[in-house]
Parts: structure tokens; C-alpha cells; sequence
């Protein structure tokens, strides 16, 4: 799992999460030992919910997950 956690957001955000999100496509199709995925955390969300574990910010950190 790969964590993107970001502070302030930039403009380039969007950008670098749909090229994260391909990539781990790309490289999931490529092989099967390992299963690549991504959760972006912006942090006033994550200081908003109470989070009490890492299912937490799986399940609730979707943005970005799907193709634009």
C-alpha cells in the first residue's frame, strides 16, 4: 500500500495521484506477487475524523481511486 499524504494540496495533486493510480495498474498487470494499491490522506480530513486504524483510512480515504 502506498500512502500519499499531503499538508496543503497543490494544483499538481490530481495529476500525481492519476499517474499513481496507473502506475499501480501497470505494474499489478505485470505481475502477481505483489498487489500495488494507494490511499491519498490530505490531512485536515485527517485530523477532522477520528480515525482508529489503517482499515479506517482505507475505507474512508477514497479520492482518487477511480479514472477521471
Amino acid at each position: 500500500m502506498i500512502v500519499e499524504t499531503k499538508g496543503q494540496e497543490d494544483l499538481d495533486v490530481p495529476l500525481k495521484m492519476e499517474r499513481l493510480r496507473q502506475w499501480c495498474e501497470d505494474i499489478n498487470a505485470l505481475q502477481q506477487e505483489i498487489n500495488y494499491d494507494f490511499v491519498y490522506v490530505d490531512q485536515e480530513s485527517f485530523e477532522k475524523y477520528k480515525l482508529k486504524s489503517f482499515q479506517d483510512i482505507l475505507d474512508g480515504f477514497v479520492r482518487y481511486k477511480n479514472k477521471t
